[in-house]
């Protein structure tokens, strides 16, 4: 009996720790959806997307080297990479194809068919989860995660006609393939680092660095890649190294920790806070009421769908 005190206080800052990384998350996520959109306005996707992973792979490797140069020790780099073939899956699923797909998917049909698709994240991870772990997802699960992917369909659809593009067709397409990307990737690495408790940053640095390398040989062979303004390359560096690394370091601690459908939830309270920012920031028009009101349905939904149980 006297160790159950000592068990609920360490669930409890389990849970404050992991509710505070997922509040700055969201706040970090939110960021980068900002100031990409700063640097769209001066220089075009396959250079801001080739840009922002370079530099997210060189303040990776900063914290990754640095302290095991420092220690003397830099095999302990290598030794917590992860295999080639599994490197590579990875890079190319989350890192490459998610970011080419969803560029093309905004340029063929606007950013709020491709929004509405990926939306959708949270329900196919929870399935695909619950299909490699032949369980039943427990209806608290499927009830939040239900109302809170209703929620961010809702806050979409108001811009749905007024920013379509010229092929909403195959915007769709290419949207369906990011977001199983992105699925695929989430799942595959809680499933591989399930019980990892070592350093984030050289575990996660080589899957960006093949990430990377498709994205570099697109902006460089890209004939749409015009000059590139330095304030541009300062903008890119502080969006690689400042924001990316540690929502990309905080991203996959929750996701060994808390699981793919608990870090998939989390992406749908991203959109609602940009927006809300932008408007505060002057940036854009403040969501219509019934955005707000779609915001609170899904805030709603997460709630009940990541409330633990009580016992």
């Amino acid at each position: 009996m006297s160790r159950r005190p000592a068990v609920l206080l360490r669930r409890t800052l389990a849970g404050s720790r992991l509710g505070l990384q997922s509040v700055l998350l969201t706040a970090l996520l939110a960021t980068t959806w900002l100031i990409v959109g700063t640097s769209l306005k001066t220089a075009d996707a396959a250079t801001v997307s080739a840009g922002r992973t370079g530099f997210t792979v060189i303040g990776l490797a900063a914290l990754a080297w640095v302290p095991a140069l420092r220690s003397g020790a830099p095999e302990t780099v290598r030794q917590t990479s992860p295999p080639l073939t599994r490197t590579t899956l990875l890079g190319l699923t989350g890192v490459t194809a998610y970011t080419v797909l969803s560029t093309v998917a905004i340029a063929l049909a606007g950013p709020a068919l491709p929004s509405l698709v990926v939306s959708l994240t949270p329900a196919v991870v929870l399935i695909a989860d619950c299909l490699l772990r032949r369980a039943r997802p427990s209806g608290r699960a499927l009830l939040g995660t239900g109302v809170a992917v209703a929620g961010a369909v809702l806050y979409v659809l108001p811009r749905l006609t007024s920013t379509a593009g010229h092929n909403m067709l195959l915007g769709a397409v290419a949207a369906s393939g990011a977001m199983v990307s992105m699925a695929f990737y989430g799942l595959y690495f809680a499933t591989v680092n399930r019980g990892y408790r070592g350093p984030m940053a050289p575990r996660i640095l080589p899957i960006f660095t093949v990430g990377a390398i498709p994205l570099v040989i697109w902006a460089a062979t890209d004939p749409a890649v015009g000059d590139v303004r330095w304030s541009t390359v300062a903008l890119l560096a502080v969006l690689g190294t400042v924001i990316y690394v540690p929502a990309y370091l905080l991203q996959h601690k929750i996701l060994v920790s808390a699981g793919a459908s608990y870090a998939a939830l989390l992406g749908l309270a991203v959109a609602p806070v940009v927006g809300i920012s932008s408007a505060i920031l002057r940036l854009a028009d403040p969501p219509a009421p019934v955005q707000l009101a779609a915001t609170a349905v899904t805030l709603t939904g997460m709630l009940v769908a990541l409330a633990r149980p009580s016992h």
